[in-house]
């Protein structure tokens, strides 16, 4: 599972990087595009619409993001209060959760790429794909990254259930002494 997590992380590095090349363009477009206008009477046409591409990118990639690194909002108060099974079970259902958003998302992210690939964008002519291509793409890595993290927590479950009956047959089972 580990050679798994490690390609896994490997291939979204790629995701991470372009993400980051995307924002600096963005920045240097944007920046442009307002020496243009306000300095030479003229902008760039078309860096709007590449710009909200840009973001629609990073945004999705940030989301695959939140979930390789844990980082979406979450109640720590209440597992925190509660036995470790609950806690557990609460984080099954999270991840179960995460999984079925990342399939709903790459389901439908297919469908709104093939729909949007009819159209072109105005400014540019580049085809509307381009808007929804990372929607599947997220959800492929948001699906990765939350079944990994199933597959840890019921290891770590089944190991401490392990441990717990080791205990009791170390002890002998019984309890009064």
């Amino acid at each position: 599972m580990k050679g798994f997590k490690k390609y896994l992380d490997k291939t979204f590095n790629v995701a991470l990087i372009l993400a980051m090349v995307l924002l600096v363009a963005m920045v240097v477009i944007v920046f442009l595009n307002v020496v243009f206008r306000y300095g030479f009477n003229s902008g760039i046409r078309w860096s709007e619409e590449v710009s909200l591409v840009i973001v629609i990118w990073f945004t999705f990639i940030a989301m695959a993001l939140g979930v390789k690194e844990n980082l979406h909002i979450s109640i720590t108060l209440l597992p925190k209060k509660l036995p470790r099974v609950i806690n557990d079970t609460l984080n099954f259902i999270k991840y179960v959760i995460e999984m079925g958003i990342g399939s709903i998302m790459f389901y439908y992210g297919i469908k709104l790429t093939m729909n949007g690939a009819r159209s072109k964008l105005p400014a540019t002519g580049i085809s509307n794909a381009i808007n929804y291509l990372v929607v599947p793409i997220a959800a492929f890595f948001i699906f990765l990254y939350a079944f990994f993290y199933l597959t840890v927590a019921i290891k770590d479950f089944n190991r401490l259930k392990q441990q717990k009956g080791d205990q009791i047959t170390s002890t002998g089972g019984n309890q009064n002494a």
